[in-house]
């Protein structure tokens, strides 16, 4: 099988699963924590105080904070979901980057449990899922831990691509609200931009697979 096969796959495979009940809230929680975890670094980031990370058992969350850039604060919660799945997929290509990937989340994931987390559902959400984290790293081989790291990659990215999605519900609540209040561009550009990112993502990471090969086949004709 070859890897843009296998990533055929992967994308398939995440669209089934996100249908199923229970079986992709853990991918869901994920993702949830990636976007939190991107504001949370952001607030950091411009000089701000981060005072309560969030997750709530329907999958969503939210980071309260004091000061920081409100726009790069607003703007890098859907964006940072993308750019993590970006990052957890490469890492996958190699079993050695796959193991080190998965446990800096481990140590991120841990370090916001204890410094960030005030509420009992959101510490049971991030141990869950930085336990099965710790799994990965304890009980897969090195085949398989790069198989899933990619394929979570994929689930992520592809919440990514549907999340900003639900911003559109008349609400005016939210990052895309924020950003509009902030820069009077409409609330559905932004949604539009950050589907956009994802798609763009998905589509390099396609990409990126062939030159992969081609790299593979060079090496083995000068071998």
């Amino acid at each position: 099988m070859t890897q843009r096969m296998l990533f055929i796959g992967y994308c398939l495979f995440a669209i089934i699963i996100s249908y199923i009940p229970f079986i992709g809230l853990p991918f869901t929680y994920l993702a949830t924590i990636f976007h939190e975890m991107s504001h949370a670094l952001t607030v950091l980031m411009t000089g701000g105080q981060v005072v309560e990370f969030s997750l709530a058992i329907d999958g969503s969350g939210h980071v309260l904070s004091r000061g920081g850039s409100r726009f790069l604060i607003a703007i890098s919660g859907y964006l940072g979901v993308s750019i993590w799945a970006a990052l957890l997929f490469q890492a996958g290509t190699r079993n050695t980057l796959a193991r080190m990937t998965i446990g800096a989340l481990v140590a991120i994931f841990t370090m916001t449990l204890i410094l960030w987390v005030n509420n009992v559902m959101t510490a049971l959400i991030l141990a869950a899922v930085t336990g099965l984290l710790v799994i990965m790293l304890v009980k897969t081989n090195a085949k398989l831990i790069t198989y899933l790291s990619q394929f979570m990659a994929i689930l992520v990215l592809f919440n990514a691509i549907k999340s900003p999605l639900y911003l559109i519900d008349g609400r005016a609540v939210g990052d895309g609200a924020m950003l509009a209040s902030i820069t009077l561009i409409p609330e559905i550009v932004w949604v539009v931009v950050w589907c956009v990112i994802g798609l763009s993502v998905l589509y390099y990471l396609y990409q990126s697979l062939n030159k992969q090969s081609q790299n593979i086949k060079s090496l083995n004709k000068e071998g």
